[in-house]
């Protein structure tokens, strides 16, 4: 069975209505990971996306404190594990996303089948009713809902129109999950619905030759077009006449599908079958209540909506197309960028730096005794230390207490009214009198915006403490006497790391070398003395 590790993640976390993530991106760090599918590949997922969660093994009896939805383990027939969402309702255990054929349990019969090892996320009661989109992007949704609903107000709609435009959308629907089987979308419910009766087979059916129309335009392409062009003449121009030609004109396509599954490809498709059935429906409610009464407005107004749909759902397919290939090429270089031989051959060949020790009151966040040790050099004015900052702030949420990242700015002391000397005294002094927690929130804040005036009003003008600037002048004495000219430049215990990599990829690696240094500190032996 195909691995719904991302549908099990996305399942969870929208029932704990969190949603402070890019759903692509998600399924990109879940496959790219080394260990997907696995717990640790979901864990390592949410902590990269700063989302509050906890893996733990738990009794058989403490089912009844678990959160409504958690990511968790199941035996299957087979005598295997696997991993599913667990949805509780009521007094039963839903269960999504399985090869289990049974889908609810009793808390009882859930028990014989359960292994209890649980991931579960902080559920979000402050979410907001609007989409984590623009504030332009929920406007224009709005605006068309707001023109949908005074549409519909203010016509006269019969039982037929009423049905006709149902039976329409129902048609989109289905030529929607037959155009994500032509593009190898892979949906679990759509796989079974096709694979439900019989000899059926969707995939097979949509994506062969027999189904092609033209060079790039298929059956599934077809549909799309047929019932949207029919939906939106409706909305705009309303259930008239000429609507009789596009259902009339529909009955060859029915018949070339029935006919090429049946005799051609012999096999059936589930998903063909009911835009068949629409299609049909929609003949018949057009010869029971249209007239053959058609005037030249009429076909014109037809033929404008279905040429502007067709050419702008053409050139929507292409850029589709493209994301999907694209998206597959870079998920292939992601796995060969992360990966951890790759990566420690090209820390080996990067430059080494012997003076590492720490300078007497500089800011060091996380664990100042963990002997994995991180110094960064950044400057406030640096476009890219802004990366190189989210990095480091994701690292210490998750890992904070098993290594330190010490902050060195690169500034210049000889001029104290310059713009990223001011900022770096300021967030020395925030760091000294507020804590290490108040200086991460001012130094994001800084890079959110750059806009020196408008923080300066937030935080204050600078203190030009003699103990700051003698820090800020040993950092970039360190800097220059080691060659290190640039921002952002980390050193990883003594080693730069790497400029072939992004920081993008900073978390997922120290994830790996602080796992790497512990184990070489566990199996040192001792020194006799």
């Amino acid at each position: 069975m195909k691995n719904n590790i991302e549908k099990i993640v996305e399942t969870v976390l929208v029932q704990n209505r969190i949603g402070n993530y890019e759903k692509k991106d998600l399924e990109l760090q879940l496959q790219i990971h080394p260990n997907y599918p696995s717990f640790q590949s979901i864990t390592d997922t949410l902590d990269y996306f700063d989302i509050d969660n906890i893996a733990v093994e738990v009794p058989l009896d403490a089912l009844d404190q678990l959160p409504k939805s958690f990511v968790t383990l199941v035996k299957t027939a087979e005598s295997s594990e696997e991993i599913v969402t667990a949805i509780k309702k009521n007094q039963n255990i839903e269960i999504k996303h399985s090869s289990l054929k049974k889908k609810k349990f009793t808390l009882e019969e859930f028990k014989e089948i359960w292994i209890p090892k649980v991931i579960a996320v902080e559920y979000n009661s402050k979410q907001s009713l609007l989409s984590n989109g623009s504030f332009l992007q929920n406007l224009l949704a709005i605006t068309l809902i707001a023109g949908l609903v005074l549409l519909a107000i203010s016509r006269v709609w019969t039982i037929d129109q009423i049905l006709f435009l149902i039976v329409s959308l129902v048609g989109v629907t289905f030529s929607f999950f037959a155009l994500r089987e032509s593009l190898g979308i892979q949906s679990q419910t759509i796989h079974q619905f096709c694979t439900s009766v019989g000899n059926t087979n969707c995939g097979d059916v949509i994506n062969n030759n027999s189904g092609k129309l033209f060079k790039n335009f298929s059956l599934a392409d077809a549909g799309i077009v047929f019932f949207s062009a029919l939906t939106l003449y409706q909305i705009f121009y309303g259930f008239t006449s000429v609507l009789l030609i596009p259902a009339l004109a529909g009955i060859p396509f029915v018949l070339y599908s029935i006919y090429s599954q049946a005799f051609i490809i012999k096999k059936w498709c589930a998903i063909c079958l009911a835009m068949v059935a629409v299609s049909i429906g929609l003949t018949i409610i057009a010869l029971r209540s249209l007239q053959f009464d058609i005037d030249i407005s009429q076909i014109s107004g037809f033929l404008i909506v279905t040429t502007l749909f067709t050419s702008i759902y053409l050139f929507a397919k292409e850029k589709m197309v493209e994301n999907k290939t694209f998206k597959g090429d870079n998920l292939k270089l992601n796995h060969f960028k992360r990966d951890s031989q790759i990566f420690n051959h090209l820390l080996s060949l990067s430059e080494k730096i012997e003076d590492n020790s720490t300078i007497e009151n500089e800011i060091v966040l996380g664990n100042p005794n963990a002997p994995f040790k991180i110094i960064s050099l950044t400057n406030p004015m640096c476009g890219y230390c802004k990366d190189a900052f989210e990095a480091y702030t994701r690292t210490l949420k998750a890992m904070g207490d098993q290594l330190q990242i010490i902050i060195r700015l690169n500034v210049k002391t000889d001029d104290l009214e310059n713009k990223a000397t001011q900022i770096a005294l300021i967030l020395f002094d925030i760091y000294q009198n507020k804590g290490a927690d108040e200086f991460i929130i001012a130094y994001n804040n800084w890079f959110a915006d750059r806009t020196h005036s408008k923080w300066i009003k937030k935080y204050g003008l600078p203190a030009k403490n003699p103990g700051y600037i003698s820090v800020l002048d040993k950092q970039s004495e360190w800097a220059e006497k080691n060659n290190l000219y640039y921002t952002p430049a980390s050193l990883i215990n003594d080693t730069i790391y790497p400029k072939k990599y992004s920081y993008s990829e900073f978390f997922h690696f120290m994830n790996i070398m602080i796992e790497n240094h512990n184990d070489v500190i566990e199996n040192q032996e001792p020194v006799e003395i």
